[in-house]
């Protein structure tokens, strides 16, 4: 049976290049979201470790921050998705950027490989390449759970509407969007583009940013959850924090009662047409 009503808690972090120390934090906030009655935590993009990239670092099912929250999960007792950190690909200089989906028994029910790569130059002139790095993902996911159709996305994802409305029409309720989101365009369109993606898709976004500078930016911070009518519901201080917010999927039910997006598109004439 779905629970139509709980607690997701968001935890904001400024990781930072030392792995044991911030699995140390992700122990610590974990346990206090569960303590606060979460029955979903999530947490952001690169959650375990953030370096300059010198040492490349990568783990498989096997590594410390797989079995650290998968065994929290179990332990208890509740749903955890893991931000992301990168996944090892044998025999590669690349690896994954993926996120991990727990649950209340520490079974790994979904996992979610990054689509889109941050290739860009920003407005001072500064290129980021992360596919030099990490290999891109092809799968669309939305995962059936006990909590409702839950659809996995990250950070610069949030630019690209397609793939939302995909998940949206494979029925996902919310999705869970981590980041490391930086500062220079976060305070413009961090808040827009949320918004956007759970207007025009009638479902919750649930967003946990890194915040503060870290190795490779400054990272805007401000965790939120939008809702389904597009009210930012949950809002995290220029802090690391644990944020609380209420999915309500009676709630979500009536919004797309009153909204007919996904009835009303046209398929048929989305399509570029040679001129």
């Amino acid at each position: 049976m779905v629970m139509t009503r709980y607690q997701v808690a968001l935890i904001q972090m400024n990781t930072s290049d030392q792995l044991e120390e911030n699995l140390k934090v992700i122990e610590s906030k974990i346990r206090y979201a569960a303590k606060l009655g979460a029955k979903l935590i999530t947490m952001p993009e690169v959650v375990n470790l953030i370096s300059d990239g010198s040492e490349p670092y990568a783990e498989n099912e096997s590594g410390p921050t797989y079995q650290l929250v998968s065994s929290l999960a179990k332990e208890l007792g509740v749903f955890i998705h893991g931000g992301s950190w990168s996944e090892l690909i044998l025999n590669s200089k690349k690896h994954y950027n993926t996120s991990f989906l727990f649950d209340d028994q520490g079974a790994c029910i979904g996992k979610y490989r990054k689509i889109h790569t941050f290739d860009i130059v920003d407005p001072l002139g500064k290129a980021y390449r992360e596919s030099d790095t990490v290999e891109s993902g092809n799968e669309v996911v939305v995962i059936d759970t006990k909590l409702g159709k839950i659809g996995m996305a990250i950070c610069y994802d949030l630019r690209f509407p397609e793939l939302y409305r995909l998940m949206a029409l494979k029925g996902a309720d919310l999705v869970l969007n981590p980041a490391n989101f930086t500062m220079m365009t976060g305070k413009d369109h961090w808040e827009p583009l949320l918004k956007a993606r759970a207007i025009e898709n009638g479902l919750y976004l649930v967003a946990a940013n890194q915040f503060g500078q870290n190795k490779r930016m400054l990272a805007y911070g401000n965790s939120m959850v939008v809702n389904p009518w597009g009210q930012v519901i949950a809002r995290a201080d220029d802090q690391p924090e644990v944020l609380l917010a209420t999915i309500d999927l009676d709630f979500l039910k009536a919004v797309r009662g009153r909204m007919q997006t996904l009835e009303n598109r046209r398929q048929g004439v989305y399509q570029l047409k040679e001129q």
